[in-house]
């Protein structure tokens, strides 16, 4: 064969790899979008075959502001099958607990505003500083096990029991359970980051004795196959020359640890001293929490204690997790922070949790995670802004928020003069669609003014949709229109659930 000829037979196989079937309808850009309208949906379906279905798990989470009655086409849904990340933010009182509940029910339970024929199990972290003896809020969220459909469990500190119990004593089919961790869920990287050290702070000597005792531990675990053990790493701080100063904070830290591992795995058995001849088998071996993945099973972790710090709450919740998203991804997962602002601070055990949120959002689609991060302060996490897939503001008043939003979000940082497209506006048939969805309008010369102007008119369970990705509406020739740097205003659907968030009036 000719060189030519043989140059030629190559270059038609390397073509092939650049031919992709399945692109040509788009529908792999399509049902991997966080967010569709109902327009969208109808159009995947057509375009959908056996071998390439549409949208199969998904839920109503709010309708397309418009002047009147609602209409089938202003429906927008949620995507449950996708992996995807949600931050919503907004001041008190202006539905985020409520929007934050109606994405848990999309994913957990199977009703009549959603298509769920595989619910999703979830994880919810909730502090509140505010409880006492006499008992406190429970979280919104906990108000899902109203629906006959779904199971919750929370998990709360040993020391609170009593008040968590009576705080959720009024809400069905809930199950209280104290957070009790295994030894076995300890590691090496655990314990780093139990004794986390703000970055930029100078380092406590202790935090280097540590350092170096896990080290030395990690190198035993490596040459014999074993796992970390809590004891072997206590008697070695014991040997430690530390000074009263030093150890003092370190003790602290390890009493708080120990009051949520399982109290029989820290006080073995000593043999026979504990057997009597009447004992016929021996006794249950005291476990922690399971953690295996159930569908249709919210488990919250609610740390209010007056006895826990947000530090502390920080670092566990960082633990917790982990263990939930190291099983086995046969279920689909949800993790939501409910009320971040209260815990999320300038810590470094804030900031050693910010960084594995970080790892999950960017990880989403090998953990097969969707997480949701609910909070008053927009300012909590920067980074957490950048990488999330949609951004849901309710109302607010304050410029500094904006301020953070125009930072991190492109349909924020772009805003620019918009007017509504009609058909005499339109270049191409996909901008003809434009009429079936009126993004938000910016008239003002100043568009950070309009904006938030915009925002501060917001009514309770209004909010402004941020979702470049998000899928409006598809032509008869596939063409997509996604939203882009544009806004969309909505407003967020009623629950399937009781609504735990209504205010408490005087009088």
């Amino acid at each position: 064969m000719a060189p030519k000829q043989t140059f030629s037979n190559s270059i038609t196989k390397m073509l092939r790899f650049l031919d992709r079937p399945d692109d040509r309808n788009h529908l792999n850009e399509i049902v991997t979008t966080p967010v569709f309208t109902e327009p969208a949906r109808q159009a995947a379906a057509k375009l959908a075959s056996s071998s390439k279905p549409g949208f199969s798990q998904y839920g109503l989470i709010a309708g397309i502001s418009n002047d009147g009655s609602p209409k089938v086409d202003d429906m927008l849904h949620f995507n449950v099958s996708v992996p995807s990340s949600t931050f919503i933010c907004g001041s008190q009182g202006s539905g985020k607990s409520h929007t934050l509940s109606c994405l848990l029910e999309n994913c957990l339970i199977r009703s009549d505003a959603n298509e769920l024929p595989r619910p999703l199990t979830g994880i919810v972290f909730h502090y509140d500083s505010f409880i006492s003896d006499g008992g406190g809020s429970p979280c919104e969220a906990a108000f899902l096990s109203t629906h006959p459909g779904t199971s919750v469990r929370v998990l709360c500190a040993p020391t609170n029991v009593a008040v968590i119990r009576k705080t959720y004593s009024e809400l069905p089919n809930v199950k209280i359970e104290e957070l009790r961790l295994n030894e076995t869920d300890l590691n090496t990287q655990r314990m780093m980051d139990l004794m986390a050290v703000k970055e930029g702070g100078s380092m406590p000597l202790y935090v280097h004795v540590i350092h170096r005792i896990l080290r030395d531990l990690r190198g035993e675990q490596q040459a014999t196959g074993s796992s970390f053990r809590y004891a072997s790493f206590k008697d070695k701080i014991g040997l430690e020359p530390l000074t009263p100063a030093q150890r003092g904070p370190l003790t602290q830290r390890m009493e708080t640890l120990e009051s949520f591992l399982v109290k029989e795995q820290l006080s073995p058995s000593r043999g026979s001293a504990n057997k009597t001849k009447f004992a016929s088998k021996p006794l249950k071996k005291a476990a922690g929490n399971d953690w295996n993945p159930t569908p249709g099973q919210l488990t919250i972790v609610d740390l209010s204690c007056p006895c826990v710090t947000a530090e502390t709450a920080c670092s566990l919740f960082n633990i917790c997790l982990s263990l939930f998203l190291e099983q086995k991804p046969d279920v689909g997962r949800v993790v939501a922070l409910d009320e971040a602002h209260k815990y999320m601070n300038e810590s470094a055990e804030a900031g050693v949790l910010t960084q594995q949120l970080l790892s999950t959002i960017r990880l989403q689609r090998h953990l097969g995670a969707r997480i949701f991060i609910s909070t008053q302060e927009p300012t909590i996490s920067p980074k957490l802004l950048d990488l999330c897939s949609v951004t849901i503001v309710h109302r607010f008043t304050s410029p500094d928020w904006l301020l953070a939003l125009q930072r991190h979000l492109a349909g924020v940082s772009i805003v620019r003069r918009l007017r509504e497209k009609t058909a005499a506006d339109a270049d191409d048939a996909t901008e003809q669609l434009a009429d079936r969805v009126k993004t938000l309008s910016i008239e003002d010369s100043d568009s950070a003014a309009a904006m938030l102007a915009h925002i501060v008119r917001l009514r309770v369970g209004e909010a402004l949709l941020f979702a470049p990705s998000a899928v409006l509406s598809i032509d008869s020739s596939s063409s997509v229109r996604k939203l882009n740097h544009d806004v969309l205003k909505i407003r967020v659907r009623k629950r399937v659930t009781e609504d735990g968030g209504k205010s408490i009036m005087a009088g």
